[in-house]
């Protein structure tokens, strides 16, 4: 049988996709098909047949095919928004040549010049982004599905050969019962996080006197709903220090914990997450980080300043903590200058170890507070599939991906016992996700509306002016 469906699955990504009969009637789907299911539908697949390289060369080598044509496109499309802008700066050079002074019409003109400039700008930065940071990752996400197709299933019946010989409690951190009450391998853990709570307070202060912290929410039952939840997941994490949540007004999807316990959590990961449980995987991760100090440990440097920004990414555009000015405003709604773009990764204790060690005890916390674990794995599959990357990208760059965060987090969510009614969602989750998505729209709504810096611009709409050569 084995044989029987590595032959099916050497079907090549050029070739359609569809469903194949094996011999005892069992669907078996191609490659092309495997590499494009959520991951959780693939790790929780049966047997499935090991491809050779040679077949894995093939399917690599067409995918790269893909991911450049695609990068290409968008290289083109940027080359068309730049010279359409070109052109209408060419007409703003004509309307100038025209007369010293303009009259009412020409006025109309200008300012509708302006508008269409500035969505143009606006249009090529999101193009730019997406031919850079999010076509990448989404072909990044379809060579770690590839891979995991080959190695999930050995790693799989390895796990369960360890469950069955006794053995589960051998992993790093096997000790799940223990929650609590264990050290994580930290001499004397309570008192160095609460060491860390000045860190983070020194941080939190020159994000705001810097201006870079967008604006907090004020709306109560949202707050309290968030701190709730977070205050379950850390009753039954490694944190000894209180959490303290803030929720932050910005359409960034993520969110991130500052040494102390500090954690904050944006209102376009609130709208973004479908379940209560994918909220409780992201919060249960970056619980994950304070408690086991993973910002404290990386960050060696001088001052909380240097630790704080890195100034070849904050560029020439200034976080005002609102929206000054609608190019302002596209910039952080977009990420190009959030929070995730700016703070350096030290701070926030992500590298490639402790980012792993984050999914895992992340996963315990949220399957010992009751909630599924396996929340957290479809919330990071999501934004690996996000349509138009341009919103995701600041969460992998706080969250980097792929394939061995995959694997240990489900491997550790195998290796958990099993318990019965883990929470997947509530009702309660339901009213703040949809008031969070009432908060960002009437946020919107204000930031259309508010002045510009610069007197006299007129409001720019909807209007699609024909830019003529």
């Amino acid at each position: 049988m084995r044989q029987a469906i590595a032959l099916f699955l050497c079907v090549s990504l050029a070739y359609p996709a569809g469903l194949i009969a094996a011999a005892d009637s069992t669907p078996i789907q191609t490659a092309s098909e495997l590499i494009n299911k959520p991951y959780l539908e693939l790790l929780e697949l049966g047997e499935i047949g090991k491809l050779s390289s040679a077949e894995v060369e093939t399917i690599e080598r067409q995918l790269k095919r893909e991911q450049e044509a695609e990068q290409n496109r968008l290289k083109k499309e940027e080359e068309r928004i730049e010279k359409e802008i070109k052109t209408a700066r060419r007409q703003l050079q004509e309307i100038n040549r025209r007369a010293s002074r303009d009259d009412a019409e020409t006025a109309k003109q200008r300012g509708e010049m302006h508008c269409q400039v500035e969505r143009l700008e606006t249009q090529l930065a999101k193009v730019k982004t997406e031919r850079e940071k999010g076509v990448p990752i989404s072909f990044q996400n379809k060579f770690a599905k590839l891979e995991l197709i080959q190695k999930w299933p050995a790693v799989r019946a390895d796990i369960e050969r360890k469950i069955e010989e006794g053995r589960a409690r051998e992993r790093r951190y096997g000790d799940v019962e223990d929650i609590g009450s264990r050290n994580l391998g930290i001499e004397n853990l309570a008192q160095k996080q609460y060491d860390d709570i000045k860190t983070g307070q020194d941080a939190i202060r020159e994000m705001k006197a810097q201006r870079f912290m967008p604006p907090e929410v004020e709306d109560k039952d949202l707050t309290a709903y968030i701190q709730r939840l977070a205050d379950k997941i850390a009753r039954n994490s490694d944190l000894k220090v209180p959490v303290k949540v803030t929720i932050l007004d910005s359409d960034e999807i993520n969110a991130f914990a500052l040494p102390g316990g500090f954690l904050f959590v944006n209102t376009g990961l609130i709208k973004k997450a479908e379940t209560e449980s994918e909220l409780a995987g992201v919060l249960a991760h970056e619980i994950a980080h304070a408690a086991a100090r993973h910002g404290a440990r990386l960050n060696k440097r001088a001052t909380i300043t240097d630790a704080l920004f890195q100034a070849a990414q904050v560029g020439a555009l200034i976080i005002t903590g609102g929206a000054a000015g609608i190019g302002t405003y596209y910039a952080f709604q977009y990420g190009f200058q959030g929070l995730g773009m700016i703070l350096d990764l030290t701070l926030l204790g992500v590298s490639r170890d402790f980012e792993a060690e984050a999914d895992q005890l992340g996963a315990q916390y949220a399957w010992q507070a009751g909630y599924d674990p396996k929340g957290f794995i479809t919330f990071f599959d999501k934004m690996a599939n996000e349509e138009g990357q341009v919103k995701s990208t600041s969460f992998f760059r706080t969250h980097p991906p792929f394939l061995e965060r995959i694997v240990s987090t489900f491997s550790e969510i195998t290796y958990l016992p099993p318990k019965k009614d883990l929470r997947a969602d509530s009702s309660d989750f339901a009213d703040a996700k949809k008031r969070a998505a009432e908060l960002i729209k009437k946020r919107e709504d204000e930031d259309r509306n508010k002045p510009s810096l610069r007197e006299k611009q007129p409001e720019c709409g909807e209007i699609s002016m024909p830019i003529s050569e």
